[in-house]
């Protein structure tokens, strides 16, 4: 059974991000969101590079919030971008942090003193070796694409962050409807089965594309979902919160919610389904002036 680790790519520098994604896989899938793999036995690497940073904060950060490994190159002329994608980083907890830079790592370090999220990192300049690391699993498939094949019927892709069979009956958002997975293809190859942090290809047995075309996740029914959550907010002190509309991400998402703030207790609500996957959930507010960071912080359920 296939299983794997996700892992983003980020600089303000773009030609840094390919040259370095480049070290750990090969390319596979070219389209806004670069995808490169490296398959060793049952095991693939797969490695995310957004290429539109920092124009499109949201695509980089649901590109991020599908990794449990950032890999960083910060040059020795830093910019306000370079410290928003740190603040990113942070705010969505990522457990595995390499940064590559000619930068002292004393200075690196005073860098992120203040995140609370950043306390352990690898300065790392070779990226020849990389320990194995796989995602956890979260009773959940973020979906990018919902797509009909001729003679195959609806497919949808994405990245699995659970086990998956042949047959399984999940839940699809934001329909709330029970679907089959009729077939599973991972790298062009037919699968039984797969595990968390592979990037796969169901087909969708009696579901038109046009019924669930703009699908974001299939979830086991053990998955809570909500459309109003409440938490204790980390605010960044170089931020402000907005009241009202902002967004969260979750699992390659970006969606819009409604934000009350009573200090460090917030409200939010959605009118899309939230699943409920991780425990720190950050909060963006784009709306801010360029220079102005736009990650305002996140929220602890």
């Amino acid at each position: 059974m296939y299983y794997g680790g996700i892992g983003s790519v980020l600089s303000s520098d773009r030609d840094r991000i390919a040259e370095i994604a480049e070290k750990l896989g090969k390319l596979h899938e070219n389209d806004k969101l670069k995808i490169y793999y490296r398959k060793k036995g049952e095991y693939i690497r797969s490695i995310l590079a957004p290429s539109d940073y920092p124009e499109k904060i949201l695509d980089t950060a649901e590109a991020l919030s599908l990794s449990s490994l950032s890999i960083v190159y910060l040059p020795e002329n830093l910019s306000w971008v370079d410290g928003e994608i740190l603040i990113l980083i942070d705010s969505l907890n990522i457990s595995k942090k390499i940064i590559v830079s000619s930068l002292d790592g004393k200075k690196i370090e005073n860098l992120v003193s203040s995140l609370k999220n950043f306390t352990n990192f690898e300065l790392n300049n070779n990226l020849n070796e990389i320990e194995e690391f796989k995602e956890d699993d979260k009773g959940i498939v973020y979906v990018d694409r919902v797509f009909t094949v001729k003679g195959v019927g609806t497919v949808v892709t994405g990245f699995s962050f659970t086990t998956v069979e042949v047959h399984e009956k999940l839940i699809a958002l934001p329909y709330n409807k029970e679907v089959e997975v009729k077939s599973i293809q991972v790298l062009d190859e037919d699968q039984k089965n797969i595990g968390s942090g592979v990037r796969i290809g169901f087909s969708i047995k009696n579901v038109k594309e046009e019924e669930i075309k703009d699908m974001t996740y299939l979830v086991k029914p053990d998955v809570k979902i909500k459309n109003e959550i409440e938490g204790n907010m980390t605010k960044y002190k170089w931020s402000s919160i907005n009241q009202g509309q902002n967004h969260i991400v979750v699992k390659g998402h970006a969606i819009a919610v409604n934000l009350i703030s009573d200090g460090e207790r917030v409200k939010i609500k959605s009118s899309s389904p939230i699943p409920l996957v991780d425990s720190q959930i950050p909060v963006l507010n784009v709306n801010v002036k360029q220079g102005k960071p736009r990650v305002v912080g996140y929220i602890n359920l």
